[in-house]
């Protein structure tokens, strides 16, 4: 403890004992009692000669329990790398997953919300890509029992994250593992990192019931500012007439007609905001009950919650209800149980937005729709039945301008689209775990655990048979039911014993086995018999099994770790883990983790130095070791396999997969240096950290001669790699702390550099394709992972209005579309059109090079202000909306097209418009202009609470009750022009990020709160 004299610089510490003696001089009147961990207390000296002090616990961020592998340990002896984030920090969040919440919550932790539907899982990536083939994800384990994640449904349009099974107000903490000492004990399942997530459980003492409740309204933002019906006619009559233009100049027939107009023969007009049929003010509830308590041999937790979400978009919705109870009950003085068991039911309901799975280009997607639709078509009839032409919406007054007959486009009538196709997926979900503990002897103790991790899932798809929506011309009815399995068993022994009050062991020995199985079965109908009916039940003429899977794996595993402290100031730990899975040819592999920590103010030196009690905790720490990747492989992959089919009548087997023999686990070696300190007793806490994760071992497909007969002329094999390196900041300010007022800055900063280091072949160019027919994101062997391959553009041409763009030798080319074609601008010759793969230019990385979130919380009396920032940047997008915005087939524009090139305006934002012209503005040619910067700073949250002063609580017999109001996504700083600098088309593709392809953007969410205890 250190004791000082109140606005003087006399001090000193106490002994081991807590003796202390100074001399203070005739004017010193208070002296201040301070210690890591404990609040200060303020003693006015007076006449005393001797002063007693027992100072009140109160942990900072040093002395708080984390949660790591299989146990606990104070963050202050902690040598790996742990970011903790509390579940208080989420519980009101108005998300679907706790995962979604995470934004920028914890250092080295990058999550992207790819889209605005409902339940979309984000795209979690812990100090970067660590992967090509497999997952890049982190292993999720709650209450010690790895969960299921990412997306679960069989049905294209509808997302359903099985994080989502887990209520956020049931979470007390989560705690992400990131180094290797930290993850090693995870062993093969760990390179993505690891996220520890620990619900709530009761505490002896008085019993508690609490209530909390939101509602909530969302609404879209930054939706594309497209044409109305009069600026829409006028550019496409335009580009008519320019397209004759161009005919005529290479003496070609010029006969398309200017067939765009604002009414129909009989003057019925429209000027439809197409916006307003798929978009609404969504309106969302939560209710959250619970109860805990305890007494010396029993003390539990239990809740239940309901949620109900309909979001901004028409028929997006989830619900979830949910219960859970979590008990624990000491036996006998050294024997104790527990269970922890969730259930939970939830719906998830959302039209084709194209922005779930791979269909960005799909002409029924409700994110590409709005824009592309023609504003001059009305989605009604003067008769009010939906506006439709067989499958397509009808052709209004529109002719085509190339045959002169009724313009029917062949994209869907969203009315008709959202009234009767119908995208479900329900889940069911059973997870929880019994265990026993037995100290048998002082400081031993051994304890099994069994869990289970149940879920199944139903996932329905109707398509009418009405008129306008591109389905299936007799309708279709589409069911799967799938059922996830998995129990695990672990037993661990764990010895803990200090020896001379200095040295301080801790072993843990463990075993875990774990078994996965997954089924699914479907089927799906065509032909319905009436539109009436309108589920699989029905009466339809055809039925064909579909998305039919059967997949199980086994992992078996021996760990172990040691933690030694010398007087907790110098510290190391080591972590093993030999891991045995069922999927791969070499089925066991060996990972480890060490580090090393000392605790420099521990030293004698620091602790009588003058400088510490401003300088007040450092800590040095390092890491190595090696963990290996197994999520996302498939469970007999490295098997020779057969096919079953049919030739004609018959059954037959078909070669299918050639299997390797030598396929093992994708291995990374992580190795990590940081700092930990703290200034004036801890007010300004942090930690630095520099973290170097080398991925080995990438397994990829390996191409073979096609004379081998090797199907898709192709072995996987462990070929790759891939190297992340940066560094991680942590700063915790307490800035004041007056009885009254408070104010505490926290924020993390994390900094990424991906290199690829090795692909298959030498001078290898892997593609990522998006939605099947458009290919912007490549690897290469030095580059960051799929980074945007663009042909470089050179603006407009102010002379004609053309293209222009720079090839690989120096040719300037400049687009005249079906004119003279690709000509040469420094002579006006014919010149081959430019090709992506060869007069491309890199444009990267498409991953974060820095992202972070900084985070203010205001208190005043019962009034308290939180400002929560996330930001991210130092990546490319490319925008291929920008570029479907701005085409000029019949597709409708964005409002800036107004500023296209013409004589009058040759110094314009946007090439000359020719109808039919799809390369001069990227459709069909991946360029550079619609390549932006991806930076942004986002005020995440904005959160005005009050608290119910405790006087006035206790008369009505009330523990406490705050209410709130908070605002979600309240604001975005970007300079990129698309709809949201965080979206992701490709999902959770470690290739294949930094897209944004006609994608259903963010909403904005206002809520209202109310807490209450008794």
């Amino acid at each position: 403890m250190t004791v000082i004299v109140k606005g003087g610089n006399q001090g000193t510490s106490t002994d081991v004992d807590g003796k202390y003696s100074l001399s203070v001089s005739e004017v010193a009147k208070t002296l201040v009692f301070s210690f890591v961990g404990y609040d200060s207390k303020e003693v006015a000296i007076g006449n005393q000669s001797t002063i007693n002090v027992t100072l009140k616990v109160n942990p900072t961020g040093l002395d708080e329990v984390v949660v790591v592998g299989y146990g606990t340990q104070a963050r202050r002896d902690l040598t790996g790398s742990v970011a903790s984030v509390s579940g208080k920090q989420i519980a009101t969040a108005p998300v679907q997953s706790f995962d979604q919440a995470l934004q920028g919550r914890a250092s080295g932790v990058n999550i992207t919300t790819p889209n605005g539907v409902l339940n979309n899982p984000p795209v979690i990536r812990i100090r970067g890509v660590n992967s090509i083939s497999l997952s890049s994800g982190p292993l999720i384990v709650i209450d010690g029992i790895p969960a299921f994640s990412g997306n679960s449904s069989a049905v294209g349009s509808v997302p359903n994250n099985p994080l989502s099974n887990l209520n956020p107000a049931d979470i007390e903490s989560m705690d992400v593992l990131k180094d290797a000492s930290a993850t090693a004990i995870y062993g093969s399942r760990a390179a993505g990192g690891v996220i520890l997530v620990t619900t709530k459980k009761g505490r002896k003492g008085q019993s508690h019931l609490s209530y909390d409740t939101w509602v909530g309204w969302s609404k879209p933002v930054r939706l594309y500012d497209v044409l109305g019906a009069q600026d829409y006619v006028t550019i496409k009559n335009e580009a008519v007439r320019n397209l004759n233009a161009n005919r005529r100049s290479v003496g070609q027939p010029a006969t398309n007609v200017e067939g765009f107009k604002l009414a129909d023969a009989n003057g019925n007009a429209a000027d439809t905001r197409w916006y307003d049929y798929i978009y609404r003010t969504g309106f969302a509830q939560s209710h959250n009950l619970n109860f805990s308590g305890g007494t010396e041999k029993t003390t539990f937790y239990s809740s239940v919650g309901y949620t109900d979400q309909k979001g901004m978009i028409v028929n997006n919705d989830f619900q979830r209800v949910s219960a859970r109870l979590n008990v624990d009950h000491k036996v006998f003085s050294n024997f104790s149980v527990g269970m922890r068991v969730g259930y939970s039911n939830t719906h998830n309901s959302s039209p084709n937005t194209g922005s779930v799975g791979d269909n960005s280009f799909g002409s029924a997607g409700l994110g590409r729709v709005p824009i592309l639709l023609p504003p001059n078509l009305a989605p009604y009839n003067p008769d009010g039945t939906p506006n439709a032409s067989g499958p397509s919406i009808g052709a209004g007054p529109n002719i085509n301008p190339a045959t002169g007959s009724p313009f029917v486009i062949g994209f869907i009538n969203p009315v008709v689209d959202i009234a009767n196709n119908r995208f479900n997926s329900d889940g069911s979900e059973i997870q929880g775990s019994v265990n026993a503990d037995w100290e048998v002897i002082k400081g031993l103790n051994l304890r099994t655990q069994y869990g289970i991790n149940n879920i199944s899932f139903e996932d329905q798809a109707f398509y009418t048979s009405l008129a306008g929506t591109l389905s299936n011309p007799g309708g279709e009815a589409d069911n799967y039911y799938r059922t996830n399995k998995r129990t695990n068993w672990q037993n661990t022994a764990q010895y803990d014993r200090s020896f001379n009050e200095k040295h301080n062991f801790s072993l843990l020995l463990g075993n875990e086995q774990q078994t996965t199985n997954v089924q699914r079965w479907g089927a799906a109908r065509t032909g319905v018999a009436d539109p009436f009916f309108t589920t699989f039940q029905g009466n339809y003429t055809t039925i064909a099994p579909s998305g039919n899977f059967q997949g199980a794996n086994y992992l078996v595993s021996f760990f172990g770790r040691l933690n030694y402290n010398f007087d907790r100031k110098y510290l190391a730990t080591v972590n093993v883990r030999r891991d045995g899975f069922s999927a791969f040819a070499k089925k066991y592999g060996n990972f480890y983790g060490a580090s090393l920590g000392y605790v420099v103010s521990e030293e004698g030196f620091w602790k009588n130095a003058a400088f510490a009690q401003a300088f007040s905790f450092l800590k040095l720490t390092g890491s190595i070791g090696k963990v290996g990747n197994n999520q996302g492989i498939g469970d007999f992959v490295s098997l020779q396999t057969y096919d079953s089919g049919f030739y004609g009548a018959n059954s037959t087997l078909g070669f299918s997969n050639a299997g390797n023999p030598n396929l093992t686990w994708e291995v990374s070696k992580k190795s990590d240096l940081g700092v930990s300190f703290g200034f004036m007793q801890d007010r300004l806490r942090g930690d630095l950290s520099y973290y170097n994760n080398l991925v080995d071992g990438l397994i990829l497909s390996v191409p073979q001669a096609p004379s081998k007969g090797i199907p898709g002329n192709a072995i996987l094999g462990n070929v790759g790699a891939m190297r992340n390196t940066g560094v991680e900041l942590n700063l915790t300010y307490n800035v004041l702390q007056d009885k009254a007022f408070t104010w505490t800055v926290s924020g993390n900063v994390t900094t990424l550099k991906n290199r690829v280091l090795a692909l298959a072949t030498e001078g290898q160019r892997l593609p990522t394709s998006t939605g099947g027919l458009e290919t912007a994101n490549f690897t290469q062997v030095g580059n960051s992972a799929g980074q945007i391959l663009a042909v470089k553009s050179l603006g407009v041409n102010p002379a004609n209005g053309q293209r222009m763009i720079q090839k690989a030798d120096g040719t300037v080319a400049q687009y005249n579309h079906l004119g003279l074609g690709w000509t040469n601008v420094a002579d006006g010759k014919p010149t081959a059109a430019p090709n992506q793969l060869t007069d491309g230019v890199y444009y990267g990385p498409v991953l974060p090079t820095y992202y972070g979130g900084f985070d203010n919380t205001f208190r005043y009396k019962g009034i308290d202000l939180g400002l929560f920032v996330q930001f991210s940047g130092g990546n490319y997008i490319y925008n291929g909306t920008k570029s479907g915005l701005h085409d000029q087939r019949f597709w409708n524009n964005a409002t800036d097209i107004m500023d296209r090139w013409t004589e009058s305006n040759p110094n314009a934002k946007w090439p000359r418009v020719v109808y039919t012209d799809n390369v001069s503005n990227g459709s069909a040619l991946v360029m550079s202009s619609n390549v932006e910067k991806g930076d942004f700073a986002r005020l995440r949250q904005v959160s005005l609470g009050y608290s119910f002063a405790q006087p006035l609580l206790d008369r009505v017999k009330v523990a406490n009750a705050r209410i709130y109001v908070q605002v979600q996504n309240a604001a975005l700083l970007t300079k990129y022009s698309g709809i949201d600098p965080e979206i992701s088309t490709n999902g959770a593709s470690n290739t294949g990020a930094g897209v944004d392809r006609n994608s259903v953007g963010q909403a904005r969410t206002y809520t209202v709160g109310f807490n209450i205890g008794f």
